[in-house]
């Protein structure tokens, strides 16, 4: 979003970030730690902010004092296909109509065979992304108002998909290009594998207790995979709490929001203990 060069300002600039990977970041947070001189922290992530905190804790637990994570992606393929999968919304007329305008956006640019809206999810992102990094505003915007319109909880502030909004394209386009490069990275490039890894949560030295907040409603990320990371964490002994509430994807939701006041409060307790 605020890096420099900025993609928000100028696409060209997307150029300079092709290679950025989760690991990498989860890098750059850990160097942002040691310059600060935090000797531990807690990390707190919510949505592909679960992702790498996620993986950071996995990388890091010695430094991690706990871990809260909300609305959960694990960057897999089945998270793929649950977003970008027409099939998905097979029983939404709604939804079907959002994903089929989306679809389209960029269908017609696709290399090789036609792409099959049920079973090509990688694919579709793929040719998102060429197009992105191309400076197509078409695809750029069309790829922002799908995801926006399927977190967004109040009707009067859904997107337009063919109306380009001036003010809002620069964070579209920022957010666009980020999202399919570590999606695409994340998941088949170089698969992050977290709920194998959570194991690396607990050692001799250190268990990152760690807490989970999910929106029963939420769309975006659906909760079948928060509950996976739940049973690993459960297995592994280090789930502090499971919060599964009647809500969307928003940490602003009332039920989201409550629940995680709840954990932070839970970590200050387990501190003071």
């Amino acid at each position: 979003g605020k890096s420099t060069p900025s993609v928000r300002d100028d696409y060209r600039n997307m150029k300079f970030y092709m290679n950025i990977s989760i690991s990498q970041m989860s890098a750059d947070f850990e160097q942002i730690r040691e310059s600060l001189g935090i000797e531990k922290w807690l990390v707190f992530g919510g949505s592909w902010g679960s992702t790498l905190g996620l993986d950071y804790a996995e990388r890091y637990a010695e430094r991690c004092l706990g871990l809260i994570v909300r609305g959960i992606f694990l960057n897999t393929a089945d998270e793929f296909d649950a977003v970008y999968a027409r099939k998905s919304f097979a029983n939404n007329p709604r939804r079907l109509q959002e994903y089929d305008t989306f679809f389209e956006g960029v269908a017609k640019y696709v290399n090789g065979p036609p792409l099959d809206p049920n079973t090509d999810s990688e694919r579709l992102i793929r040719t998102y992304e060429s197009r992105i990094i191309e400076g197509d505003r078409n695809a750029i915007w069309k790829f922002h108002v799908f995801e926006n319109n399927l977190v967004e909880e109040d009707p009067l502030e859904l997107l337009d998909p063919f109306n380009i909004s001036d003010d809002e394209y620069p964070i579209a386009q920022s957010v666009a290009f980020f999202e399919c490069r570590l999606f695409l990275r994340g998941t088949f490039e170089e698969p992050l594998d977290l709920l194998r890894r959570v194991s690396l949560l607990k050692s001799n030295e250190n268990t990152v207790q760690t807490w989970v907040v999910q929106g029963t409603g939420d769309e975006v990320c659906p909760e079948r995979f928060a509950k996976s990371l739940v049973d690993r964490l459960k297995e592994e002994g280090v789930l502090r709490k499971a919060y599964f509430v009647d809500a969307g994807h928003r940490a602003s939701s009332d039920g989201v929001k409550d629940a995680l006041k709840l954990c932070v409060e839970d970590f200050l307790f387990c501190q003071r203990s």
